[in-house]
């Protein structure tokens, strides 16, 4: 399976707002669509269309925060249709991967997610995030190190 991160279009865009997580996920994750009307007006998120093969199977976003330098993965979403076939992992991988490779790269990067979500608990877990005991606005803090935590 080989997962690609593009970039949301005007030829793809109605696309992605297409996508849906299942009912019980609703509450684990803001829409596509509103998550593009945000990176529209905070341009420091990146939106991201998730491909396997030329199949749109997911979004994520994810920016710099323009307060302290840190990058963020802000969302993650596996439409219903894809989810369980290792999709949500190659995206986390593919994202961290690219933020890597900014030069301004930032020694860590930050998810959060619901308390509630186990699943995604568990996917940021084996990937290597780390949950830091922080709430932010109401959902777990997670940092992945790039460079190891100076004790």
């Amino acid at each position: 399976m080989a997962v690609q991160l593009r970039q949301v279009t005007i030829d793809n865009w109605e696309e992605c707002i297409s996508l849906k997580v299942s009912s019980e996920q609703k509450g684990f994750v803001a829409s596509n669509m509103y998550s593009l009307v945000q990176s529209r007006y905070d341009t420091s998120y990146v939106p991201l269309a998730v491909y396997s093969d030329n199949q749109m199977v997911g979004f994520v976003m994810c920016g710099k925060d323009p307060e302290d330098g840190i990058y963020w993965m802000v969302r993650l979403m596996i439409d219903e249709k894809f989810q369980g076939n290792g999709y949500g992992r190659e995206s986390v991988l593919k994202t961290i991967e690219l933020i890597k490779g900014l030069p301004d790269c930032s020694p860590y990067i930050i998810t959060s997610f619901v308390p509630d979500n186990i699943t995604a608990a568990q996917l940021y877990q084996s990937v290597g995030f780390q949950e830091t005991g922080e709430i932010i606005d109401g959902e777990k803090e997670a940092r992945y190190y790039i460079q190891a935590p100076v004790h």
